[in-house]
């Protein structure tokens, strides 16, 4: 059996850079899986209903040891005088290693304060199935000098699992072209532990945004040509702080490009993100990648990371009773 480095540099990174407590997969493209940034975006927005689907691999030099997959769809109800939203995350991580499965039900109360003022309110409910598979596992006895493999050690570790309930909650603001909110995740810090450990829980989360969206060049008749949005976001689980600061583009409605700072305050890692992307009224593709400008403790192989969305809006022919909410471009 061959033994990939990848496999240990995974472990040894997740022992320094998360000190042995549970975090979640991170994204960059923050406002393309909105519902993951915060429960009270479900159902915001200028259309009904939306299906999101997205894919990251970080630090893909590493035998794909972190590969997220989500989709997610969420929807405007009059009657419910907000929106719903579904959201199912499956995280792989070591090779598939450690698999997580989350599935999460959402609703977010929108309040219409005034014409130009919107806050909302959401409530995130989720049942999470985290499994451990050490088939594969290859320890120091099961080599020779010669670097082949035994088939059996002393060590032998199989398929273990465990699962939980999870539940975050969050609120936003949306006033004329500036939007900000605050979201909680892992509000009762569930256990995630395969094993005894009392201490091996999930941390809460706490995000912070903030930005807007305004034109800089319109045509005649309002009609915007190009439109600017700077953006900032505060994410905080126990040790790790990170802000992420940047600007987008976009250009007649179709065309965005965008650039960001992502800087780990704890650990003093810094990327930057570039991203591109093409809008329609019923479809939108986005493009981002992360250039790690900084190293951790020990040399690694590439540590960018690619990450892609796309986002289905299908047209109910509704009409809309509320003006549309400037949101993020996404």
């Amino acid at each position: 059996m061959k033994v990939k480095p990848g496999f240990f540099l995974f472990f040894f990174l997740t022992a320094i850079l998360l000190n042995l407590k549970g975090q979640d997969a991170s994204y960059s493209q923050f406002y393309a899986n909105r519902l993951a940034t915060n429960p009270a975006w479900a159902g915001i927005g200028s259309e009904d209903r939306r299906v999101f689907l997205n894919y990251r691999n970080q630090w893909p030099g590493l035998n794909n040891s972190y590969l997220t997959y989500s989709a997610s769809y969420d929807q405007y109800i009059d009657q419910m005088h907000g929106g719903l939203g579904l959201r199912i995350v499956n995280d792989k991580q070591g090779d598939g290693a450690i698999n997580q499965l989350a599935f999460s039900a959402i609703y977010a109360y929108h309040l219409w304060v005034s014409r130009r003022l919107t806050i909302s309110g959401g409530f995130e409910a989720s049942f999470v199935q985290r499994a451990l598979d050490g088939t594969n596992f290859i320890f120091e006895d099961q080599l020779n000098f010669d670097g082949t493999g035994l088939s059996a050690g002393s060590e032998q570790y199989g398929k273990y699992r465990t699962d939980y309930p999870d539940f975050a909650i969050g609120f936003a603001a949306y006033y004329k072209n500036y939007y900000a909110g605050i979201s909680g995740s892992h509000i009762l810090k569930p256990k995630e532990s395969f094993g005894s450990d009392p201490n091996a829980y999930l941390a809460r989360k706490f995000i912070f945004f903030a930005g807007s969206m305004f034109p800089v060049y319109e045509r005649h008749l309002g009609r915007e040509v190009l439109q600017l949005s700077p953006n900032l976001i505060y994410i905080q689980q126990k040790n790790l702080k990170q802000i992420n600061y940047g600007m987008e583009a976009v250009l007649k409605n179709q065309f965005i490009a965008g650039f960001w700072i992502r800087q780990n305050l704890g650990i003093r890692l810094n990327s930057l993100i570039f991203s591109t992307g093409y809008v329609t009224k019923n479809f939108s593709l986005r493009y981002s990648y992360d250039l790690q400008v900084s190293s951790p403790v020990i040399s690694l192989p590439s540590l960018g990371t690619h990450e892609i969305s796309m986002i289905l809006t299908p047209d109910s022919g509704k009409k809309k009773k509320h003006e549309a909410i400037k949101c993020p471009k996404i």
